[in-house]
């Protein structure tokens, strides 16, 4: 995959260079106000950068033979669509959500694998089924992810580097395969986008955080049909933005709020606010994280390392409300 990698990569440096010209020229552009933390116009370019990506990566694919690929990249571009015209007009919340809802509901009702059937507990050698309740746990699977990593989508680099570390342990880690196109292509632009995002060059928007999420759904939900996957590996990769969502809005509905107006209250505004940028996304990264990373390398669960990231999470915004 050479070619693919060189391709990606000096595609990505251009669109990156000139994301400002591509911002204006179709009018995506985030500019500042009181709830953002950002203080002149930015191009919101990512979300296409990284569907550029995906469609080199397409086109390489073509040849071979790979179960699903294709089904999946119609997925990641639905959820990519719903963002770019999110970016463009500033769709409702709801409305998104909807979109998102029903466009997984079709893909649900067309194919068996594309369901959570059954979860697999590793720490005791054992799976339930959903029975009648699969296509309900899926819906409720896909929004939270969706919420949560929009919720998640606020300093720069943050977004980009959860993407960037869940690829990794996903493929390597958890379900013990190696990179396919879409992951390397995505990967890549992803480690090329975090020099421009940490220089205020570009965002991802709506578009990009949508794509990446249409991702990390395909490539969940599909390899739990076939095989047996530790559910608590998974839910590491999006614990603390998990968590952080339902703090959130459960703060917001107990002071009568939209659930999904936007403030500063979010996990990765109070350490930006207490530390720097590097420091915020560290914290987040490591809570992310290390969980998983501890549980390969000590052979234990990975549920006892995940409460102990919980108790972290909060301590530390015990500590920073004091």
């Amino acid at each position: 995959m050479t070619e693919l990698i060189i391709v990606i990569s000096i595609i990505t440096l251009i669109l990156g260079y000139f994301s400002s010209l591509i911002g204006k020229k179709l009018n995506l552009v985030d500019s500042p106000d009181k709830s953002k933390i950002h203080n002149f116009p930015i191009p919101i370019t990512g979300g296409i950068i990284l569907f550029t990506s995906i469609l080199i990566s397409t086109v390489y694919q073509l040849n071979l033979e790979e179960k699903n690929f294709f089904i999946s990249i119609i997925y990641i571009s639905c959820f990519f669509l719903v963002g770019i015209i999110d970016d463009k007009i500033n769709l409702n919340p709801y409305i998104r959500i909807f979109f998102i809802l029903i466009l997984s509901l079709f893909f649900i009702l067309k194919n068996e694998f594309f369901v959570i059937e059954k979860i697999y507990f590793e720490i005791i050698n054992s799976e339930y089924y959903f029975g009648k309740l699969k296509v309900f746990v899926t819906f409720l699977c896909i929004l939270l992810l969706y919420v949560a990593m929009n919720m998640a989508d606020g300093i720069n680099g943050l977004v980009i580097l959860i993407s960037a570390f869940g690829i990794i342990f996903l493929k390597f880690l958890i379900l013990s395969e190696s990179f396919n196109s879409i992951d390397l292509s995505i990967f890549i632009t992803l480690i090329i986008l975090l020099f421009f995002n940490l220089k205020n060059k570009l965002f991802l928007g709506n578009s990009g955080t949508s794509l990446l999420c249409g991702y990390f759904i395909f490539s969940t939900i599909e390899p739990n049909f076939f095989n047996k996957v530790d559910v608590f590996e998974i839910i590491s990769i999006f614990l603390i933005i998990g968590i952080d969502m339902v703090r959130l809005i459960i703060l917001r509905i107990s002071k009568k709020r939209n659930p999904f107006m936007r403030d500063q209250n979010h996990f990765h505004y109070i350490l930006l606010n207490k530390y720097n940028l590097f420091k915020a996304n560290l914290i987040y990264i490591l809570l992310s994280f290390t969980p998983i990373i501890l549980s390969s390398l000590l052979k234990f669960s990975v549920l006892y390392f995940l409460i102990i990231s919980i108790f972290i999470y909060f301590f530390i915004l015990m500590k920073t409300d004091s």
